[in-house]
Parts: structure tokens; C-alpha cells; sequence
């Protein structure tokens, strides 16, 4: 396995240590890794003094083990992560999935150390964003909801931004259109930069409809609530286990449970746990191998009117209704 350290930043300065961890070149901002490695393009470009990107389209031949360790934390990183394969986050030997199937959107602070691994085989198509605090702080100050909350937002004694969801249905576009535009295209660039801020955008907008929970956070506060996460995840054939049992199992008081797995998820543990078992039930409905009452009883649904009525509260439509889309 293939052991890298690096560290982000807005300016595009640790490229040069990646390269070197990568036994690869440099030319205008794309890496060239031996085919060995990894086969595709890792490209990066500053777009100007407080934002930059890194694009990553690539299929890994190697497996490899990145420890993120920034030398500047004065930017925060926005991961937009399609990665389909084994894309791994460890926080204290707690491994969590991220990719295109599983939660693909990370929003942390760059005080925030991270350890990832990447099998052999997995293709990985993301886009990090890198923006300076004080940009993004200028940004979220036009948004009026954190007007009185601004200046403890980004404040190391007052809260920690770390942020764990799923992609939009807009933000999945935008990836989509940018994945059918070549590198070698001249207008490359261009795309890449409406991409970004399409993304930017996008999750500004999403972030007006979020709670924002002010907390600071430690690593084995992360580590407990992904371990939870994990747990609840595995449950999901049965039912809900309380907030009671879950926040004992991370020695935590329920409160303190409840305020950080909201904070980041983004939503309560019980919603979470509703969101993969739904998620679930429609994959299993995809195959087509099964009917709605037999995919409502794999998962512990009342009955099937119960399944029924929370796939249309939480798509829009009927089970029925989603597989003549298909």
C-alpha cells in the first residue's frame, strides 16, 4: 500500500509535496501518477486569492492510504466525493464508506486531521473546494439566519465546522455535466470554474434551510457519532434503536448525543436512520425482485401502507409510482 501525506490550502503550494508522495510530475497544474498507481487526471487550479479546486478523475491501481495533516487552517474544504469502490474514512480505527453511494459531501474545518484509504480498483471522480474562512464568512453574512451567529461560527474556542451529507439532486447534475466535458477540451477551465461555483451555490442555498448547531468539537466526538452512524446504518433491517441505547453505546449523555449528530449530519439520528432504511428499500426495489409488501416486511415497515406512506413523504411519490421511472 501506498502511505501519502499531505496537507490542502488554498494557495496551490502542496501540490508540489503530492506530486513528490505520488512519484509523479507537474505540468500546469495536473499531477501525472505512474500507471501503476492511478490512471486519469488529478488536476488542480486556483481560481483566485480565497477559492480554489482540485479535480480528481481517476481509476486507483494501487491501493493507498492518504493522512491529511494541513499546515494552514485558515481555509475551510468542501468535498464533493462520486468515488464508486471502496472509499474509506478512518478516524480512530472507526472506518466509514463515502463515495457515490454513500454520504458524498463533507464540509471541515482545515484544524481537522483525516486519515483516508482507497482500494485498488475504486474510480474516483470528486471535487474538493478550498475557500478561504473569511470569504465564506463574508458569504454566510448575506444570509440573514447567521447574521448573530456569525463571528462565533468560525471560532476555534466556540465551534468546529464539520459537516457529513448527501449530495443534492442539483449538485449531482452539476458533476455529471462536468464529467462529459474532456480534459483535453480548451474550454476545461471554464466548465471547472462555473462547476465550482454552481456547487458553492447550491450548498449556500441548502445551508439556508439547515439548523445550525454551534458546539466545539472534538475528534472523539466525530469518531463516536460515525461509529453510531455505522450502527444505525446496520440496524436498519429492524427498528430504531432509541436515542437512549445509542447514546450510551459512545458514552454520551442523550442531550449532548442528540446536539452533535445533528450537528454533523445535519439531521436527527431517528430521520438519519428513516433516510438509509428508505434508501435501502429502494435499491432493493430497483432489482425488481420483489414485491412493495415484500421489501416493507424486509425492512420492519408496519405493513406495507406504512412503507408506502413514508417513501411518498420522503420522495414524493409511491413505490408504485418510482419503479414506472425506471
Amino acid at each position: 500500500m501506498k502511505n501519502v501525506v499531505l496537507g490542502y490550502g488554498v494557495e496551490m503550494d502542496w501540490m508540489e509535496g503530492l506530486t513528490q508522495s505520488l512519484d509523479g510530475s507537474l505540468e500546469n497544474g495536473r499531477i501525472n501518477c505512474p500507471d501503476h498507481l492511478m490512471t486519469g487526471t488529478l488536476y488542480g487550479y486556483q481560481i483566485n486569492d480565497y477559492l480554489s479546486t482540485f479535480f480528481q478523475d481517476v481509476t486507483y491501481h494501487s491501493d493507498i492510504s492518504y493522512q491529511m495533516r494541513n499546515t494552514t487552517e485558515d481555509f475551510v474544504g468542501i468535498y464533493f466525493n462520486q468515488t464508486e469502490g471502496d472509499f474509506i474514512q478512518i478516524m480512530d480505527d472507526v472506518k466509514k464508506t463515502i463515495g457515490r453511494w454513500a454520504y458524498n459531501v463533507a464540509v471541515v474545518d482545515a484544524t481537522l486531521p483525516a486519515d483516508y484509504m482507497v482500494k485498488s480498483g475504486s474510480k474516483s471522480f470528486s471535487i474538493y473546494i478550498f475557500i478561504k474562512k473569511t470569504a465564506l464568512l463574508q458569504s454566510l453574512s448575506k444570509i440573514p439566519k447567521f447574521e448573530e451567529i456569525k463571528d462565533a461560527l468560525f471560532d476555534a474556542e466556540q465551534n468546529t465546522l464539520v459537516r457529513f451529507e448527501r449530495a443534492s439532486n442539483q449538485a449531482w447534475f452539476l458533476m455529471n455535466e462536468l464529467r462529459k466535458t474532456s480534459f483535453e477540451n480548451p474550454l476545461f477551465n471554464t466548465y471547472l470554474i462555473g462547476t465550482v461555483y454552481g456547487l458553492m451555490g447550491d450548498y449556500l442555498d441548502q445551508v439556508i434551510d439547515h439548523d445550525i448547531v454551534l458546539d466545539k468539537v472534538s475528534q472523539e466526538d466525530i469518531v463516536g457519532i460515525v461509529s453510531s452512524q455505522s450502527a444505525i446504518i446496520d440496524g436498519i433491517h429492524g427498528t430504531f434503536s432509541g436515542i437512549e441505547t445509542l447514546a450510551a453505546s459512545v458514552n454520551m449523555s442523550e442531550s449532548k448525543y442528540k446536539q452533535l449528530f445533528k450537528k454533523i449530519t445535519g439531521m436527527s439520528a431517528h430521520v438519519f436512520f428513516l433516510t438509509n432504511k428508505l434508501d435501502a428499500a429502494k435499491q432493493m426495489l430497483e432489482t425488481g425482485n420483489y414485491s412493495i409488501a415484500e421489501v416493507a416486511d424486509s425492512f420492519a415497515f408496519f405493513d406495507a401502507s406504512h412503507f408506502i406512506e413514508q417513501f411518498k413523504n420522503t420522495y414524493g411519490f409511491t413505490p408504485r409510482e418510482y419503479l414506472t421511472f425506471l
